[in-house]
């Protein structure tokens, strides 16, 4: 066997250890699944298992990554600097809105939720491998709009927070709770996006100026 093929097997077995992790853990919750278990969904022996994840927290810090590798990679997204906070604000909160409907993602938050008392561990890892990213993504865009002059946000974070909280109040919280969404998304997401231009805006940008630019910049 070539390198390369061995190289290939060995990324193959570890997809499947992830696979049979991910369900085991949105299935029976993060304690009650045990590596014995998923080796066997998996079709590879623990020793396997173990020789890729040292203990059942790196197997979670994986399951997180790889959910939210989907919300990059499915649909190709990009915040290009030199886009529009326009266009590239809809757009990039529509993939978020796709990636936060899929079952495993809510999933994987109500287990974080659900067993925090016992593995207060897996909240953080949930922020760090998965919710982190999107949040820099998105900071990342805003504080270079800042830079261009196109908006005044000198504290990205807080304008992506407020942005995205609006967003997730609306259209994500509810689902969690098995309510009914009855707000148009698209519409909650034109709204926001305007707002957050009539707050940041700059005339430079094209937007508005609804507050005197920060004396530090």
């Amino acid at each position: 066997m070539s390198t390369a093929q061995a190289g290939a097997r060995g990324s193959a077995k570890r997809d499947a250890v992830v696979e049979a992790a991910t369900s085991a853990f949105l299935t029976h919750g993060y304690e009650a699944s045990s590596m014995d278990a998923i080796a066997a969904d998996a079709g590879v022996s623990k020793r396997t298992v173990y020789n890729h994840f040292p203990g059942k927290r790196d197997l979670f810090q994986a399951v997180v990554s790889r959910l939210y590798e989907g919300f990059y990679t499915d649909g190709g997204l990009t915040m290009p600097p030199d886009q529009p906070p326009e266009q590239a604000l809809p757009a990039f909160l529509r993939s978020l809105l796709i990636h936060m409907r899929r079952p495993e993602v809510r999933g994987l938050l109500r287990l974080v939720i659900a067993e925090h008392q016992r593995f207060p561990e897996l909240a953080q890892d949930y922020l760090e491998g998965g919710k982190s990213h999107a949040y820099a993504l998105l900071d990342g865009y805003l504080a270079a709009q800042h830079a261009r002059g196109r908006l005044n946000a000198p504290d990205p974070h807080v304008v992506a927070t407020q942005l995205l909280g609006g967003i997730k109040e609306v259209l994500f919280w509810p689902t969690m709770l098995g309510l009914p969404v009855t707000a148009d998304p698209e519409r909650v997401v034109a709204d926001s996006v305007a707002a957050l231009l009539r707050a940041h805006g700059t005339a430079a940008g094209g937007g508005v100026v609804s507050r005197p630019a920060d004396p530090t910049d």
